[in-house]
């Protein structure tokens, strides 16, 4: 029987994060990064203690989505995310249920991903695209904290792994050996 190899993580972030958010973080950088890049991240782990995240991210996963922004991110395909970015600030404008603040939040993580990722690594963008990042960046910074502070039903549970979609309640060293995994940056 082959051994099957390690998966390796790479710890992106720390921040306060309701289940909530954690759900929509992982749908927008799933399924609607994907959308749009042709890739998206399926297998993040969302650490939860005490409604403090920590992320950690797919290192597979992290070069597939390099490849794909180093073919694919243009300007015009960078202006289309902040047009959709402003359209759906302005839908978030007149929602109230939970229902649609996750369908807004969902929404604005592609644009928001592109956003940290050209704030770290610059030259994947052009000059106009970096000027428009920053009065965009400028102009919004508060939006999806605002958004998030709108939700009714945060969801109880502090303490959780969130994977692929699913709630996990175990420890995480018991879930990286289940799942065959290294986390790096530890």
């Amino acid at each position: 029987m082959k051994k099957e190899e390690k998966k390796i993580y790479i710890k992106y972030i720390e921040r306060p994060c309701s289940l909530f958010d954690t759900k929509a973080w992982y749908e927008g950088e799933s399924k609607e990064l994907e959308k749009w890049f042709g890739v998206g991240f399926y297998n993040t782990i969302f650490l939860s203690k005490d409604s403090v995240v920590t992320i950690y991210y797919d290192k597979e996963e992290c070069d597939k989505f390099d490849e794909a922004m180093d073919r694919k991110l243009t300007e015009n395909l960078f202006d289309k995310l902040c047009d959709i970015f402003f359209e759906l600030i302005r839908e978030a404008g007149s929602i109230e249920s939970d229902e649609d603040i996750f369908k807004i939040t969902v929404g604005c993580w592609p644009t928001l991903t592109i956003f940290d990722e050209i704030s770290k690594y610059p030259e994947w963008a052009t000059d106009s695209m970096l000027r428009r990042l920053i009065r965009v960046r400028t102009t919004t910074e508060t939006f999806s904290y605002e958004l998030a502070k709108k939700v009714k039903n945060q969801g109880q549970i502090k303490d959780y792994i969130f994977f692929k979609g699913n709630v996990i309640i175990k420890p995480l060293q018991e879930f990286i050996k289940e799942n065959n995994i290294i986390l790096e940056n530890e």
